[in-house]
C-alpha cells in the first residue's frame, strides 16, 4: 500500500465512517476545558497578589529609606 491509497482510505475514512463523540465525550472535554481555564486564572491571580504584595512592600522600603 502507497502513501497516496492510504491518504485516499483516510479520506474515506473521515468523510464517510467515523462517527461523531458520544454526548458523554463532549460534556467531559468541555468541563476539563472549563477546569483547565479555572485553574491557570487562578494561577494568574494568585501570581498578580504575589507581584503586587511585593511591589508594595518595596515601595514602603523605598519610602522608608527616604524620609
Amino acid at each position: 500500500m502507497d502513501k497516496q491509497q492510504l491518504s485516499e482510505y483516510y479520506t474515506i475514512f473521515l468523510e464517510d465512517i467515523q462517527k461523531s463523540a458520544a454526548d458523554e465525550v463532549r460534556k467531559a472535554y468541555k468541563a476539563h476545558v472549563h477546569s483547565l481555564d479555572d485553574y491557570i486564572s487562578a494561577i494568574q491571580e494568585d501570581l498578580f497578589h504575589q507581584a503586587f504584595q511585593y511591589g508594595y512592600e518595596q515601595g514602603l522600603k523605598a519610602a522608608k529609606t527616604t524620609a
